[in-house]
């Protein structure tokens, strides 16, 4: 009520009350009582807009006895008392407030505030329902159902907003706002900062395919990453662009460079039109003379295993070759000047 463009909406959800106060008296009755009313509302508080509105039942019940009709006895029991006087003791709070140009200031812009509260209170709603559903934690919706609740909850915190309530209702919306203020704090706290984004990275399962991949490999943090994708495979040419096979590789401290974790799965065979996977693979380590495991040797090897555990290869199956991206790629300029000079030597010999 403190701020001009909002008396439009809170006069007309207030004169809507009235009316639904007056709602067992003839339409024709009605519609004389409260003719006007908006109107007579709008410039009365156009002069005084630090002046509330009064309770719209009671104002009902006013405009019953200045027209001589008879004013129904209010129907109030034990919990309705109560509710009428914490709303006389927030009125007295609210006037002493007002008293202070200080306090009243902030008043008034927390009234600005409210349609960004009504927002926060259904996003605080939407996290209690996850937390019912399963899906607490995220922050905002993942798919269209939880894109459609928010939605709705928003527009019915707006709503409540926006209407002007008995003393009782008006009650609960408070209870509920208390609710809401707890449920958005206790949200706040899950927020992930960007350490827990960089752990949960580390720690957690992501899917990869290297154009044959298939489900999940359980990721420890290691291995070779591209765009923030983890590469499974490595094919290796020579200066004279040709592949190679069997190239163990090492970073520069001397460690083992692998790309994939052991027991990792990928797909050994797609169908070529929907590329569904028909036959999934493990990857297979090499062996060295040692007879250690060697999972650093590109590139790796696939063998056959099954739906029920993709990271074993089945009884018998044997390590497949990966199809190579290239069968070669340009040489270097250098290798070709070399083979340049080679072959004319060779000739100037063979003269």
């Amino acid at each position: 009520m403190n701020a001009t463009t909002a008396l439009p909406a809170q006069i007309t959800a207030f004169a809507a009350a009235v009316r639904a106060a007056l709602g067992d008296l003839p339409a024709d009755e009605v519609e004389e009582l409260t003719d006007g009313l908006e109107a007579d509302l709008a410039e009365a508080y156009a002069e005084d807009l630090a002046r509330e509105l009064p309770d719209p039942v009671s104002y009902a019940a006013e405009l019953r006895g200045a027209a001589g009709l008879p004013t129904p006895a209010p129907q109030r029991g034990r919990h309705g008392a109560i509710a009428a006087q914490v709303a006389d003791l927030g009125a007295d709070v609210r006037r002493s407030l007002r008293a202070n140009p200080a306090s009243a200031a902030l008043l008034d812009f927390l009234v600005t505030l409210r349609p960004a509260w009504w927002i926060v209170r259904a996003w605080a709603a939407y996290q209690c329902f996850g937390a019912v559903f399963g899906f607490e934690g995220d922050l905002l919706p993942r798919d269209l159902v939880q894109a459609v609740l928010l939605i709705v909850l928003v527009a019915g915190s707006v709503f409540l907003g926006l209407r002007a309530w008995p003393v009782w209702v008006r009650g609960l919306i408070a209870a509920g706002n208390v609710i809401a203020v707890v449920a958005t704090l206790a949200a706040l706290t899950q927020v992930p900062t960007h350490d827990d984004l960089a752990q949960a990275w580390t720690d957690s399962s992501g899917p990869y395919d290297d154009g044959y991949g298939y489900g999940y490999a359980e990721s420890d943090g290691t291995g070779v990453y591209l765009d923030g994708d983890e590469v499974t495979n490595i094919f290796a040419y020579n200066a004279r662009g040709q592949a190679l096979h069997g190239v163990q590789l090492f970073d520069q401290d001397g460690r083992p460079l692998t790309t994939s974790v052991p027991g990792g799965n990928g797909c050994l065979e797609k169908d070529a039109e929907t590329q569904e996977c028909l036959t999934p693979g493990a990857w297979m380590p090499d062996l060295l003379e040692t007879g250690a495991q060697a999972w650093n040797v590109f590139p790796m090897k696939m063998a056959e295993s099954s739906f029920e555990d993709p990271t074993k290869p089945v009884e018998g199956a044997v390590a497949q070759d990966r199809p190579a991206p290239f069968l070669k790629v340009p040489a270097l300029f250098s290798a070709v000047q070399a083979d340049t000079k080679a072959d004319a030597k060779a000739a100037a010999k063979s003269r």
